[in-house]
């Protein structure tokens, strides 16, 4: 007896630390769940978890591509849902990466450092993940979806005609939450539980726990022939849509294209010269004389100019409250005829 309840609290304890892997984890809760998206996740000064912005409801579509899981699709749940679709997709983006495969812990786009978590009712939209080697690393959680109906959650589709009704006072909502009078959106128990934890540190924690279930797994053949398999689809992708591109160019819209950009920049080293603002502050140039606003050069940043046409700085100049008028100086910037084609730095 004393045995088997030794082996039962060492089950116990083993499973209660097991990490369900992040497409399991969406297979589990149904490819018909429906997840209520909040948009707004944070803490306030004392360090208390806020779920805020209550808006569409959302399905969690799994990209498979011959078999091999390939990414994530945020999709609306119904028409009257008006989210955008965002898409996570390992076969038509070398940015979009599989985190840990076969034992997926989530899913991140490298250019927009964006990422996807799932983890029981929750998948979290983390932003700035910054880990490039693996994608562990990451600075918001920048929404939450919960799924409707989670763990005694009364809250079903069915919800929609009631929050159709609420929806005029969806922007009073907005605007009472700015100065932090919003009633609470966040509700069902599902929602509750996950405003009572910090769940940065719950994310992060997840996914340390799957780094560590990876980095002991040892691939299988199958495992590195379903890479393979994705890694040859997105440069199969890549190659279709290079071949594409230069079909297009070597079409007569394309050539026609490529021509316009000759004529362009061949008048432009005949006609143009480029001004760069070097001066430490934002500067107005103009032609001798002019009384209007002239040509705005930011800090660091240029403009092309007539190389046919002198340039004189202006200063601009309070008329009253909200007007201004600017004064074109003596200083010359820029003489005609000079640089063609070429630069001209202002210091």
């Amino acid at each position: 007896m004393k045995t088997l309840t030794t082996l039962t609290v060492l089950f116990f304890t083993l499973t209660s630390f097991a990490q369900t892997s992040f497409f399991k984890t969406i297979e589990k809760n149904g490819k018909d769940a429906v997840y209520q998206r909040y948009y707004s996740v944070y803490k306030d000064d004392n360090g208390k978890q806020h779920i805020k912005g209550e808006q569409y409801q959302l399905k969690a579509e799994i990209i498979k591509f011959n078999g091999v899981y390939a990414g994530l699709k945020m999709v609306a749940a119904t028409k009257n849902d008006k989210a955008g679709i965002f898409t996570i997709d390992a076969t038509k983006s070398k940015s979009s990466k599989i985190i840990g495969y076969p034992n997926v812990s989530h899913v991140v786009d490298r250019i927009s450092r964006k990422g996807f978590v799932a983890i029981d009712d929750y998948i979290f939209k983390i932003g700035n993940v910054w880990k490039a080697k693996d994608g562990n690393g990451f600075n918001s959680i920048d929404e939450i979806y919960i799924r409707v109906g989670a763990k005694g959650d009364e809250t079903n589709t069915s919800t929609k005609k009631k929050k159709k009704k609420k929806f005029g006072a969806f922007m009073k909502k907005l605007k009472d939450a700015a100065v932090n009078n919003a009633p609470s959106e966040c509700t069902s128990p599902a929602c509750k539980k996950a405003e009572s934890m910090d769940l940065v540190a719950f994310v992060r924690k997840y996914l340390k726990q799957m780094e560590a279930k990876q980095n002991s797994y040892v691939l299988t053949a199958k495992d590195k022939a379903d890479i393979a398999k994705i890694n040859n689809a997105v440069n199969a992708y890549y190659g279709k849509v290079k071949s594409k591109n230069d079909a297009y160019w070597k079409s007569a819209e394309g050539q026609a294209i490529i021509e316009n950009r000759r004529r362009a920049n061949g008048y432009a080293k005949k006609n143009e010269v480029t001004l760069i603002n070097k001066s430490g502050s934002t500067i107005y140039i103009a032609s001798k004389g002019s009384r209007n606003a002239g040509t705005l050069i930011g800090v660091g940043q240029s403009v092309s100019w007539s190389c046919k046409r002198d340039a004189y700085l202006q200063t601009k100049l309070k008329k009253d409250t909200n007007t201004y008028y600017f004064k074109t100086t003596s200083r010359s910037v820029y003489k005609a005829n000079t640089n063609c084609g070429g630069s001209k730095t202002i210091n």
